[in-house]
């Protein structure tokens, strides 16, 4: 995104709206909508209320391990595998974008982007997009740990 966009306000807080919808539509839990979005539990009540989500349908709960999900069966290791590299893929048409400061909502929106390619490809994945992100956090901690480079 061009920097002077990121700067104005409005739209920034447009985007954090328009990703929480995102996640929300994909069953994230409030307490992860609010760290990747920036946007308070009131705020994401009223986003929820707005889009008529029933409180029936919420996730509640402390998260799963994303390493137990993925680890658990062959299948599991199958989606984990092509979720992460999906991301790894995407990662390399943003070396160009690579002098660009790291903006939060843009990488989370992207997490959300390589997820729904997921599913355009598997809609039967077990993976759930918040199952995704755990997993993706805990490479990239991985990853910085042992290169001191955190994607």
């Amino acid at each position: 995104m061009r920097p002077q966009l990121q700067d104005d306000p409005i739209l920034r807080e447009s985007r954090r709206a328009t990703l929480a919808r995102r996640l929300i539509s994909h069953g994230v839990r409030t307490e992860m909508i609010g760290r990747l979005t920036g946007l308070t539990r009131n705020r994401l009540a009223t986003v929820r209320r707005r889009l008529m989500v029933a409180d029936e349908m919420r996730l509640r709960g402390p998260v799963r391990s994303a390493l137990d999900v993925f680890r658990g069966s062959a299948l599991g290791r199958t989606e984990g595998a092509a979720l992460i590299s999906l991301r790894l893929a995407a990662r390399l048409f943003d070396i160009a974008r690579a002098d660009e400061a790291f903006d939060p909502l843009d990488h989370a929106e992207r997490l959300c982007d390589t997820y729904e390619a997921y599913r355009a490809v598997i809609p039967e994945g077990r993976a759930e997009l918040e199952d995704f992100i755990l997993l993706y956090r805990a490479v990239a901690v991985q990853s910085f740990a042992s290169s001191g480079y955190l994607p």
